[in-house]
């Protein structure tokens, strides 16, 4: 067993619990009005623990420097502290401030040692019983070959740790020829994109990186297959503060899924981030995590954040929202348009074409802003057009496309602009008696046929049921579009013809575009 305690300061004994006294009996006693340090352990556990595991301190202050940074130029080299020994052999320092600079050495290593073939550059074979490699008379040799060949998985499990980091599950490394930038590694990710360099990731990834590569680094100083099984890899990691820098979904999602590769690790870990807590319970379960609050080292929860996992859902659902709208705008090559439902994109369209309007209909995108999920439109309907209004806002700059929101009449959505952006309702048809919602209110009243509604019981909020009548409104579309299709109950869709009309020739003539009036 390893004991360490240290006291600064006046600290009264009798003030902690029984059970943690039990723990550290044999370094507890101290004077209480001086200053106190004392450690207890076996030397030759602590030579064979130190060297043959995984052991480091990440401090808060921990640091990467970036590729842009020009280290060189600046002369503002790695810390030095990346180089510091606390023993003459041990080369693994316990206090990593920084560790970029070793490590991308050492993933070039593992990278080279994957391309190896043993069979092909050295031949095995057996002379007078004993296995000799190319003549030489070495049992040992061969197994330190057919160990390096395993190095392949290595190189896997660096790029399990950047598929993980990245969120990208076919990123992987390449190399680069000699003459290439900066860098004989960079990083491919699944859509063809390249990082340079593994400095060239942003703060949160690289600290992340090259946390877990060191891991990996010190567990195979001794053994390289526990870089093969990270599962072999032992030792004891503490960091402080562990979600510095990193992105919410680094924190709850990727961090306590990297802590995970590891089990035979212990971490101590330091956060104020409940969204950390939050995923470390999640992934592990809370019987494997233990919480304590500072100083009194109290054991808790993370239910009291569980508000905090809430919110958490929300903020992922929002940035899924905003990459679905980044790739739905991405892909048009027209002016958008946007409506609240599938159905009134298709109504529009099939007016245009109806009402002689071809060209309108084949300059413009007319989509949903909605999309298709398991259960139907995700996104979509007015909620959509808002939840879209409030990302182009924010990233006014992100959308190149002029794009059109269109809202149904009972939105009450007054007319703006923003940019490219417009923001327009169609006009309400005051024929219609029942003013009925949505699109469906352009159309003739005799067309809303019995066949086009279902009944469905619904419960009462006192017990007693009663029947609503369900509009079929796919169907409805379906009939309208493709099968009546007749201009005279498109007749008031002129105001929304009216309404295109207006902003496509705006997309033709911006405002310092304008063509000088008569």
């Amino acid at each position: 067993d390893l004991y360490y305690c240290e006291k600064s300061g006046i600290l009264d004994p009798t003030t902690y619990s029984p059970s943690v006294k039990s723990v550290f009996s044999k370094v507890w006693r101290w004077p209480e009005d001086k200053n106190h340090k004392d450690v207890l352990a076996d030397e030759e556990l602590v030579k064979t623990e130190m060297q043959g595991g995984a052991h480091a301190f990440f401090p808060a202050s921990r640091r990467e420097d970036p590729d842009w940074l020009n280290p060189k130029s600046l002369k503002a080299g790695f810390d030095a502290s990346a180089h510091r020994r606390f023993s003459d052999q041990l080369d693994k320092p316990l206090w990593v401030g920084t560790c970029a600079e070793e490590n991308i050495s050492w993933v070039l290593d593992v990278f080279l040692d994957s391309l190896i073939e043993p069979d092909l550059l050295f031949r095995v074979h057996t002379v007078d019983g004993r296995k000799v490699i190319s003549g030489k008379d070495s049992v040992s040799e061969a197994k330190n070959f057919r160990n390096r060949s395993l190095l392949s998985q290595t190189r896997q499990n660096v790029e399990n740790i950047l598929k993980a980091i990245l969120q990208d599950q076919d990123t992987k490394l390449i190399l680069n020829y000699r003459n290439f930038g900066s860098s004989r590694i960079s990083v491919k990710m699944s859509d063809g994109r390249i990082i340079p360099t593994l400095q060239s990731l942003s703060e949160g990834q690289s600290q992340l990186f090259h946390l877990f590569a060191t891991i990996m680094r010190y567990g195979e100083q001794t053994d390289l297959n526990r870089s093969v099984n990270l599962s072999e890899i032992i030792g004891l990691v503490v960091i402080d503060e562990i979600a510095a820098h990193l992105h919410p979904t680094l924190q709850y999602d990727v961090l306590p899924q990297l802590i995970k590769m590891f089990p035979k690790v212990q971490f101590i870990v330091s956060s104020h981030s409940p969204l950390f807590l939050l995923g470390m319970e999640n992934r592990f379960g809370a019987d494997r995590v233990t919480i304590l609050e500072l100083p009194e080292a109290k054991p808790i929860n993370s239910e009291r954040y569980s508000e905090f996992g809430t919110a958490f859902e929300y903020y992922k659902t929002t940035e899924r929202f905003e990459e679905d709208i980044k790739q739905l705008i991405a892909s048009a090559t027209k002016p958008v348009v946007l409506t609240e439902g599938k159905t009134d994109a298709r109504y529009i369209q099939t007016a245009l074409g109806l009402l002689g309007e071809e060209e309108l209909l084949n300059s413009l995108d007319i989509r949903s802003v909605g999309k298709e999920g398991d259960e139907g439109d995700e996104g979509g309907g007015q909620t959509g057009l808002n939840n879209f209004y409030k990302v182009y806002a924010a990233h006014p700059l992100s959308f190149n496309h002029a794009i059109l929101l269109l809202y149904d009449w009972d939105a009450n959505k007054p007319a703006d602009q923003i940019e490219k952006l417009w923001i327009r309702s169609i006009r309400k048809n005051s024929e219609d008696a029942e003013e009925k919602k949505g699109i469906e209110n352009l159309f003739p009243s005799h067309l809303f046929k019995d066949c086009f509604y279902e009944e469905k019981p619904k419960k009462g909020i006192h017990g007693k049921s009663n029947v609503i009548h369900d509009f079929k409104k796919q169907e409805f579309c379906d009939w309208i579009c493709d099968v009546q299709k007749d201009p005279a109950d498109f007749v008031k869709f002129d105001s929304v013809v009216q309404i295109l009309k207006d902003f496509f020739e705006a997309t033709q003539h911006p405002p310092d575009q304008q063509p000088p009036s008569e």
